[in-house]
């Protein structure tokens, strides 16, 4: 039963022509004609996220690249697989997934108990407590009993990677449980041609300014020692990124669960992929594994609750990925300086050059953003989305799109608090105890984000690309916000029951809303201030203001 996650068939892929292949770690490098791989084929998302996160661990461990013209020369000169595959050599060993000696993400000794369902390394398959609550509606138990020896793998490392809260003593992951991961996606050649597989990993790979530990492997990859335990009997020790005993490259080979997986006594069938073969039915986990402190993955961007406060790594909290927080997760807060993007891309400004000249030339790429919303245990919704990036010609014009980006971001969570405010004087006396965070209130602020969203990208793409004039953009943006905020406040005001408190009080509300989008009163004043766009002469109250603004045009 050897199985190798490197030299094997481990890799599920489509390739340029459509086909469906399973293809060792070195063909990953393939880049020419229909059989060049494109895209992996996993058929859950988490996977396929995950599976990159390995390809990019494992190439910047064989590449070794320590300095930003290293990752230049490889990204224009790229290795064939035959080269690959004597890069990755003398570390193959450490991939071999079950039989004698050190197993893949496993612990390095047997574990005591009874085995788990193989189904419960899936991060969304509810657990003992969920079952109880009837939280299995959606993903019922039973669904994989059994898994071939590739998915059992891949269902390992996504567990090991993105680790919820397990109970007592199961360590999340080292960017806690259900962290984000960012992929930057080059665009296609010029003659139309996709970026291929490999391309995808190395416009994300790391600076390894480190070294790699070609000696002490053990410190990327956990399993080949004894395990870093975390119980009572070792102070519930934490490890930390400069730790003497790790490498910051273990980012991509965490284990904070102590596994052993148990194979079948027969072969059979994978129930995930169809594949007949060996297969894993269970596995045996005990608690206390690594326990990750203080990290950077390369991958993740990362928060902080105040400017010198510790970082910690951003999380998805829906399947949605809207773009207030896309311009967090490309451009960070360099206003606040709490929020810092991916480091890879961070390095997209750096390496925008490569991504545009020849032999590598290419359109601008994309963002894919990935990643499991969880509430404490349980798994919500995986986030799987591609978003928009610009590559700006030099630094200083990406500091221009960034700050723009930002400008219009902020101007937008204006707008759509004055639409939730002025909906609040419409609907409510001004007594009334009402919370504005649920019901119609965040229903009517998701939809102002959703149908101003094409806009903000088309403002912002087109200033990158003709470099057009910023405060004519501005204004533009101001005049979509304002009409959608007018369309949203119509909508929730429509059926409201015809008195004369009630209009009075809606007629009020729409006037003060859209005096304010005219410059008028102290929150028409701050939002053009957001706007850098001067506000009206006249401009003394927001009642006065309003009477001004009937009629008019921005």
């Amino acid at each position: 039963m050897t199985f190798n996650l490197l030299t094997g068939p481990f890799f599920p892929v489509r390739t340029r022509s459509g086909a469906r292949r399973w293809v060792s770690f070195a063909d990953l490098a393939k880049r020419e004609g229909d059989e060049a791989p494109v895209a992996f084929a996993w058929p859950r998302s988490d996977f396929n996220a995950a599976c990159f996160e390995l390809a990019i661990g494992v190439a910047a461990l064989a590449l070794d690249l320590a300095r930003p013209e290293d990752w230049h020369d490889e990204w224009c000169e790229p290795d064939g697989p035959e080269a690959l595959a004597d890069k990755i050599a003398p570390f193959v060993h450490a991939f071999a997934f079950l039989g004698e000696g050190p197993c893949f993400l496993q612990d390095l000794a047997p574990l005591p108990g009874d085995p788990n369902p193989v189904e419960a390394l899936l991060i969304d398959t509810p657990g003992a407590n969920g079952q109880k609550k009837n939280a299995d509606l959606l993903t019922h138990g039973g669904r994989y009993p059994q898994l071939g020896l590739p998915a059992a793998a891949m269902a390992l490392y996504t567990l090991q990677q993105f680790a919820p809260s397990g109970g007592a003593g199961n360590r999340t992951s080292m960017r806690g449980g259900g962290p984000m991961t960012c992929l930057v996606l080059p665009g296609a050649h010029q003659d139309g041609t996709p970026a291929c597989l490999w391309d995808i990993v190395l416009a994300n790979l790391p600076l390894v300014t480190d070294g790699v530990p070609r000696q002490k492997l053990e410190r990327v990859f956990p399993w080949l020692a004894p395990t870093l335990t975390s119980g009572k009997d070792t102070g519930g020790q934490v490890i930390h990124e400069n730790d003497p005993r790790v490498h910051p490259l273990q980012a991509f080979f965490g284990m904070p669960r102590r596994l052993r997986l148990v194979a079948g006594e027969t072969e059979g069938t994978c129930a995930m992929t169809g594949e007949t073969g060996p297969v894993v039915t269970g596995f045996v986990q005990v608690p206390y594994g690594v326990n990750y402190g203080l990290w950077s993955h390369p991958l993740t961007p990362y928060r902080r609750l105040k400017p010198e406060g510790e970082p910690y790594p951003a999380k998805p909290k829906s399947a949605h990925m809207g773009y207030r927080d896309w311009v967090s997760v490309t451009y960070g807060d360099p206003v606040s300086k709490t929020a810092d993007p991916a480091q890879n891309v961070q390095h997209l400004l750096k390496r925008s050059a490569e991504l545009r000249q020849k032999p590598c030339t290419r359109a601008d790429p994309r963002l894919r953003i990935a990643g499991w919303a969880m509430s404490n245990m349980e798994a919500i919704a995986f986030l799987d989305s591609e978003q928009p990036l610009y590559l700006a010609e030099d630094e200083g014009a990406a500091k221009a799109l960034a700050g723009f980006a930002l400008q219009m971001a902020g101007a937008a969570d204006f707008a759509a608090g004055l639409l939730r405010n002025a909906l609040r004087r419409a609907l409510f006396s001004e007594n009334a105890s009402v919370d504005t965070a649920k019901g119609l209130f965040h229903a009517a602020r998701a939809s102002f984000y959703a149908e101003t969203e094409s806009a903000f990208h088309q403002h912002l793409g087109h200033l990158n690309e003709d470099g057009g004039h910023r405060g004519e953009a501005l204004r533009r943006w101001l005049h979509k916000m304002h009409d959608v905020a007018e369309r949203l406040f119509d909508d929730a005001t429509a059926d409201v029951e015809a008195n004369g408190d009630a209009m009075r009080r809606i007629a009020d509300a729409a006037s003060l809303m859209r005096a304010a989008f005219f410059g008028y009163g102290k929150d028409g004043k701050a939002l053009f201030t957001l706007l850098d766009i001067a506000a009206p002469a006249t401009a003394k109250t927001a009642k006065t203001g309003a009477g001004k603004a009937k009629g008019r045009s921005l």
